[in-house]
């Protein structure tokens, strides 16, 4: 495969992950618990999966992280912020401020990568980011302000700045480490920075809640984290936020095949999204 192929690969790896991300909405619905015993569980298990996968493979070895454990520490607690924060932001806002900030994240991934890992900044991706940021106005729809809003609205950009920042230090880790060993040891992390807010409970599990803890592990802790990671390798940082914004696109055709009629406004939202993702592919395409 070709140099140019496997950016393109990366960019539908990184789409192929938003597209089992848009299904954190249903998992999270159903599981009735509170965010940080979700994050704290769901981490732990992804976590045990892998380190039992490296056991059986033999590859204990791969877990030696001698001289950057900081980084994997900074991503870890981006994770957990990003999630913790967007989560409670649905809670205290409307879903169109929290969505709005949220989506912030590429702006800040595309500002960090010149500074963070001295990528150039290209004039495609202020295109690309104008084209989906127009896009998530339609798709969200009317924001709304004032003081009762403003704690959730405030949690929502913290959230878009963490998963920013998220993005540039991933891209620094796939640099060195392979997409397996950088889960295990986020979620791993993730998992105890929320254990002492999980604690104290009171919350109470039974086996169907587990199941569906255990299904969210794999296929979202798992199979959505390694697809990302596995992309990031061979996309550009600022690139990488724009294909984020594609998990916008797949949440509405969820709410088309759940029986929901998209507005003019959804749909041409979608449109938008949808070629942004375009532009952004046809940048990666090029990359010598």
């Amino acid at each position: 495969m070709n140099i140019a192929n496997r950016h393109v690969r990366g960019a539908l790896l990184i789409t192929a992950a938003m597209f089992v991300f848009s299904s954190i909405g249903p998992f999270v619905r159903t599981i009735a618990l509170p965010v940080s015993v979700i994050i704290c569980i769901t981490s732990g298990m992804s976590a045990l999966f892998l380190l039992a996968w490296f056991v059986c493979r033999g590859g204990l070895g791969q877990l030696d992280i001698r001289g950057h454990r900081r980084w994997l520490l900074v991503s870890a607690a981006c994770i957990f912020g990003n999630v913790f924060c967007y989560y409670h932001a649905y809670r205290m806002t409307t879903m169109a401020n929290a969505v709005i900030t949220h989506y912030t994240a590429p702006v800040f991934a595309a500002l960090l990568a010149p500074l963070m890992l001295r990528e150039q900044w290209e004039r495609v991706t202020g295109i690309a980011l104008l084209i989906s940021m127009a896009g998530l106005l339609l798709l969200a729809g009317d924001v709304s302000l004032g003081r009762p809003h403003m704690a959730g609205t405030a949690l929502g950009m913290v959230s878009g700045l963490f998963y920013g920042i998220s993005i540039v230090v991933g891209k620094r880790l796939v640099s060195r480490y392979r997409p397996p060993v950088i889960m295990f040891y986020q979620c791993m992390l993730v998992s105890g920075l929320a254990l002492p807010l999980a604690a104290p409970g009171p919350w109470a599990m039974t086996a169907g809640t587990l199941t569906v803890l255990c299904a969210y592990a794999v296929v979202v802790g798992l199979l959505a984290a390694g697809l990302y990671l596995q992309g990031l390798r061979h996309v550009e940082a600022q690139h990488a936020g724009i294909l984020a914004y594609s998990e916008l696109l797949f949440v509405v055709l969820l709410g088309v095949l759940l029986g929901e009629t998209p507005g003019v406004r959804v749909v041409a939202g979608g449109l938008l999204i949808a070629l942004s993702g375009w532009v952004v592919l046809l940048a990666e395409s090029r990359r010598s």
